[in-house]
């Protein structure tokens, strides 16, 4: 089971399995809300509820995608591509992951303050498709 929470306590997230391979994103939009990269892990959203829905609050992005925070502490959950595609957040979880960083996209838009040095895959955009 997976179990994960906001830094204030008030969002919940339960989903059954394991977390997924992470991947760093660093895109602008991550970069600008983590001031680094932002990283997290598909999932199904129809299998993931939550409790403490009253305080998620939702961005819509330029570019189509819903970002969505606690209201309260301001905690990063999840977001949902245009095309749908759902990712949560890996600092979200409680336990540990047991899982490991895969590969980095959006490569292009990186902070240039610092270095990605761990030898992974590098992608300039969504990935190698």
């Amino acid at each position: 089971m997976i179990t994960g929470s906001c830094v204030c306590g008030t969002i919940a997230l339960t989903a059954p399995g394991t977390p997924g391979p992470v991947t760093a994103c660093h895109c602008t939009q991550c970069r600008k809300l983590s001031g680094f990269y932002s990283a997290s892990f598909d999932i199904d959203e129809n299998q993931t509820r939550w409790a403490g829905t009253d305080a998620i609050r939702t961005y819509t992005t330029p570019g189509g995608g819903t970002r969505a925070f606690c209201s309260t502490c301001g905690t990063k959950l999840w977001f949902r591509a245009a095309d749908g595609a759902f990712s949560v957040e890996a600092g979200l979880l409680d336990q540990p992951t047991h899982t490991t960083l895969t590969s980095h996209i959006f490569t292009a838009d990186k902070g240039g303050y610092y270095q990605i040095a761990d030898g992974l895959p590098q992608y300039p955009g969504w990935g190698p498709d």
